[in-house]
């Protein structure tokens, strides 16, 4: 039961990854991070490292699963669905604050 509520935040996250990617708007971006990987590798690159990324931290999910112990995965996936839960929310914001930005560019 556990697993799934892993694999439910996963999607999430996941999703709202590339609704991030989706929404971003480049002439209002203020990360200074992303601002620099766009110049250095470009826009759409970054967007695959973006993607890559969070497919990595589920693969190190799975992994975990496949090679902790019983008893050790009861307290690995609740660090997990963790991180998940405070990426996952991250997320939100940024694609929230990205469909303002839209709604306002469009509004006026």
């Amino acid at each position: 039961m556990q697993l799934s509520s892993i694999k439910v935040w996963f999607m999430t996250l996941f999703l709202l990854n590339l609704l991030d990617i989706a929404t971003t708007t480049p002439m209002y971006e203020a990360n200074p991070v992303t601002l620099y990987l766009w110049g250095q590798i470009g826009i759409f690159l970054s967007g695959w490292v973006k993607i890559s990324l969070v497919l990595l931290f589920g693969a190190v999910c799975v992994v975990a699963k496949k090679v902790a112990a019983p008893h050790e995965w009861k307290f690995t996936s609740q660090v997990f669905k963790a991180l998940l839960i405070v990426l996952t929310m991250y997320y939100a914001f940024v694609v929230i604050v990205n469909l303002m930005v839209i709604i306002s560019t469009m509004a006026g």
